[in-house]
């Protein structure tokens, strides 16, 4: 990734939100059994597992958002922590949070946040389903992140 820090370019904020934007739907893309569709139009990238959404990313926005499911008491937290993080946008603001992709908003957050997404819908497929999604994962086990705690 470009470092962009040093520039005092007046388009810094642009460039650096654009850039989040790819790495979310990068992230997202990479994450096994993902699948990419545009229910809301072509304004919103969403990210299905198994048919259910763990990730809705604006494309249309300046400097852009996410949606990611997340743990209750660890939503609280971020939006609480971070300017960047507030209740889901039009989503049960218990479970969803939206992620404004602001420069300075820390790259390993965003990743960790989509994957904990990822891994909460997963976690509530039927078995058979997160079955399924298990095999894909054993074949992608190398491409994963985990966090460190």
């Amino acid at each position: 990734m470009k470092n962009l820090s040093s520039n005092r370019n007046p388009h810094r904020q642009m460039t650096t939100s654009v850039t989040r934007r790819e790495q979310a739907l990068a992230t997202c893309s990479q994450l096994p059994s993902a699948t990419l569709t545009h229910p809301f139009g072509e304004g919103t990238s969403v990210f299905k597992v198994a048919g259910r959404m763990f990730a809705a990313i604006s494309l249309d926005d300046s400097p852009g958002r996410v949606t990611l499911k997340c743990d209750p008491g660890y939503g609280a937290a971020l939006v609480d922590r971070h300017e960047e993080v507030a209740p889901g946008y039009h989503m049960n603001k218990r479970h969803w949070i939206t992620v404004t992709l602001h420069p300075v908003l820390p790259a390993n957050l965003l990743e960790d946040l989509i994957a904990d997404s990822y891994d909460l819908v997963v976690a509530a497929l039927p078995a058979r389903s997160r079955s399924l999604v298990a095999q894909s994962m054993a074949c992608n086990c190398s491409s994963r992140r985990r966090r460190p705690w």
